[in-house]
């Protein structure tokens, strides 16, 4: 089984995926090279953000229908994993398919799986109900909660309470003060906390007791289905 992974984002995602698929996947070995594949590898790189992703994404078509014509192992699956902020995966996987019409290109022997992160990778990190603390001191954090609960609502349909933030800017603010008043620390250049094996098993635990976090439920049904 093998993967060819695009992320939307160089930081977040390079670190974040890589450590939760050791630990849902770990029969999986990452390859710093596509044209490297075996046996049970993945290869994963970031797309640069929207719009960049999109134009890597038919390069990769391109890559691997050649590395799958040319070696004995070639790869299975083609991941896509990217924000969709203000959009929505209709529009995604229409732009896609729309691109692929435009190079006159079909993925062959490979099945294309787009995994969306509504609203950002962020809003899933939100999801882990034992670092939310619903008597904060901080009052940017009690202001986020009474905007929106995220230990009881979904966190994937929050809006913005900042007429100067957007919707993932505003869950990546509310990730910062959640984390704050637990002592902790998360920015984009520093993911440990939501890296580790804890973080994940509390984010799976919320998808799988309230149905929240669906998009992350997608991402998580689909890695564990690796065998």
């Amino acid at each position: 089984m093998n993967l060819y992974v695009i992320v939307e984002g160089d930081k977040t995602e390079l670190n974040v995926y890589p450590a939760w698929m050791s630990l849902l996947a770990p029969q999986l070995m990452r390859i710093s090279d596509a044209w490297d594949v075996t046996e049970n590898c993945y290869y994963l790189f970031s797309g640069g953000g929207i719009p960049h992703i999109f134009s890597h994404v038919q390069n990769a078509i391109a890559d691997i229908n050649s590395i799958n014509a040319q070696k004995e192992h070639g790869y299975d699956y083609l991941v896509v994993c990217l924000d969709t902020e203000e959009s929505s995966r209709q529009t995604i996987l229409k732009r896609i398919s729309d691109d692929m019409k435009a190079q006159e290109q079909t993925l062959r022997d490979t099945e294309l799986v787009v995994c969306e992160q509504q609203v950002c990778m962020e809003t899933w990190f939100l999801g882990n109900r034992m670092v939310f603390k619903d008597n904060p001191q901080s009052a940017a954090y009690r202001r986020c909660i009474q905007f929106f609960d995220v230990s009881r609502e979904n966190p994937e349909l929050m809006g913005s309470d900042d007429a100067e933030l957007n919707r993932a800017q505003y869950h990546h603010m509310y990730l910062r003060e959640m984390f704050k008043e637990r002592h902790m620390m998360y920015s984009k250049n520093n993911t440990k906390e939501v890296e580790s094996e804890s973080y994940l098993k509390q984010l799976i635990s919320r998808y799988e007791e309230t149905g929240h976090l669906v998009t992350f439920g997608n991402w998580f049904e689909f890695i564990s289905s690796l065998k």
